[in-house]
C-alpha cells in the first residue's frame, strides 16, 4: 500500500509531538503503570521520547515553579475570561481563532497548552523551532497548526498532572478514564476545587505573559462544566456554538479514529459500534449538563451561535457576540483583521464524511432531541 492510499491518520510522522510530551516524569509513570505498560511495539519510540521529555519537564518544571510560582499565585486577571464551549467538531477552533484576532485579548497557545510545566522558561526558544517541531496541519482536518495558534486548555490540565477524560486516548483499548470530569457534577467538593485551582493557575500563567489582556479559552468538555467555570471565574462570559449533528457526529468519528491511532501507546482495537456508542453517551452527558447548568448563568453572560450561521455571515455573527457580551466595539477592534483573515481562508475546504445507517440512527435518537432548540431537525 502506497503512502497516498493509507488512511490519513496513518501518515502522521512518528517523530511529531504527541500530547503526552508535556507530562512530568511521575505523572507519566503513573499513566503507564495504570495501564500495565501495555505499549505496542510500534509505539516504543514514542514511549521512549515521552520518557525523555518527562524528565526534562520535571526538572524545568521545578525551576519554573521556583522562579515564577509566587508571581503566578499573586497575579490578578485583568478581567474574567471568555469561554468558547461546544461539542467537538462544532466549530470551536474556528471561533477561537476568530475571536483571538482581536489583539485586545490573549489566549492559551499550543505551546502553552502542550508544555505548561516549562513554557515560561523555554517558550521563546521553542517558538523559534515551531516549523521543525509541529506538523503543518492537524491530522483530522485541513486546519493549519503552529505553536503560536490558540489551543485547548484541556491539554494543559492533564500535562499539569490533573484528571482529564482526554487521558483515554493514551490507551484507547483500556477502560474509560476520568469520565466524571466531563461535567464535574458527581465529584466531591474537594475534587472540584482541586480541578478549578489547576485551571485558575494555568489561566494566570497565560495571563502573566500578557497581563493587561483578558484570556479567551476553549475546550469541548467545558460545555458540561459552565457552572463550575463561573464559580472559579466570577463574571466569566460564554459563547456556545452548535452545529448540524449530521455533520458534527461523522466528523467526531473521524476525530477519535485519528487521535486514538496517533496518540495511543497501543493501537485501537475497538469496533465502530463501540465508538458510536461512546460518542452518543458523551454527547448526551455534555448537553444534559449544559442545559442544567446554563440556568445558573446570567443571560447577559452567555450567547448561543450556530456554526452554519457563522460560516454564512461571519462578520454578522461576530458582531452579535461582541454586542451581546459587551466585548467592545466590533468595528474598531476586530473588523479589519477579521476581513483579512477570512480572505486568507477563502480556499479552505471542509472534509466530507460518510453517514452509515447506524450512525444516522444514533444521531436522530440521541443528538437531535438535544439540538432541536437550536434549530436542528431530523432530515426528511
Amino acid at each position: 500500500m502506497s503512502k497516498k492510499d493509507k488512511p490519513f491518520y496513518k501518515q502522521y510522522p512518528i517523530t511529531a509531538p504527541r500530547f503526552w510530551h508535556g507530562l512530568r516524569c511521575g505523572d507519566y509513570l503513573r499513566l503507564l503503570a495504570k495501564n500495565k505498560f501495555a505499549v505496542h511495539p510500534a509505539r516504543w519510540y514514542v514511549a521512549f521520547t515521552v520518557s525523555y521529555f518527562s524528565v526534562l519537564n520535571s526538572v524545568i518544571g521545578r525551576i519554573q515553579s521556583l522562579m515564577y510560582g509566587r508571581k503566578i499565585a499573586e497575579h490578578k486577571l485583568p478581567s474574567p475570561p471568555i469561554f468558547i464551549v461546544g461539542h467537538w467538531r462544532s466549530g470551536t477552533t474556528f471561533l477561537h481563532d476568530l475571536i483571538s484576532l482581536d489583539k485586545n485579548f490573549t489566549y492559551p497557545s499550543t505551546l502553552q497548552c502542550f508544555l505548561p510545566n516549562q513554557f515560561l522558561i523555554t517558550g521563546k526558544l521553542l517558538l523559534k523551532m515551531d516549523k521543525l517541531l509541529i506538523p503543518e496541519k492537524r491530522p483530522q482536518d485541513n486546519v493549519t497548526t503552529s505553536f503560536h495558534k490558540p489551543q485547548e486548555d484541556e491539554f494543559a490540565l492533564f500535562n499539569m498532572g490533573h484528571h482529564s477524560p482526554y487521558l483515554r486516548m493514551a490507551f484507547p483499548n483500556g477502560e474509560l478514564v476520568d469520565n466524571e470530569y466531563l461535567t464535574l457534577e458527581t465529584l466531591s467538593e474537594n475534587q472540584v476545587q482541586a480541578w478549578q485551582a489547576t485551571l485558575v493557575k494555568f489561566v494566570k500563567m497565560v495571563s502573566y505573559q500578557q497581563p493587561t489582556k483578558p484570556v479567551v479559552l476553549k475546550s469541548p468538555p467545558h460545555i458540561g462544566r459552565i457552572k463550575f467555570l463561573a464559580e472559579a471565574f466570577p463574571g466569566a462570559k460564554f459563547i456556545h456554538i452548535s452545529r448540524d449533528p449530521y455533520s458534527l457526529i461523522p466528523s467526531t468519528v473521524r476525530l477519535w479514529q485519528s487521535l486514538d491511532y496517533i496518540q495511543g501507546f497501543n493501537r485501537p482495537s475497538y469496533d465502530l459500534p463501540w465508538l458510536y456508542n461512546y460518542i452518543g453517551d458523551t454527547f448526551e452527558t455534555l448537553y444534559e449538563a449544559f442545559e442544567r447548568q446554563r440556568m445558573e448563568i446570567d443571560n447577559a453572560d452567555l450567547i448561543d451561535v450556530r456554526y452554519e450561521d457563522l460560516v454564512e455571515d461571519t462578520p454578522a455573527v461576530i458582531r452579535s457576540i461582541y454586542e451581546h457580551l459587551d466585548l467592545g466595539d466590533f468595528d474598531t477592534r476586530i473588523a479589519k483583521p477579521l476581513a483579512e483573515y477570512l480572505e486568507s481562508q477563502k480556499d479552505y475546504k471542509v472534509n466530507q464524511h460518510e453517514l452509515p445507517a447506524k450512525l444516522e440512527s444514533m444521531i436522530e435518537q440521541r443528538c437531535i432531541p438535544h439540538l432541536a432548540k437550536y434549530g436542528y431537525q431530523v432530515r426528511n
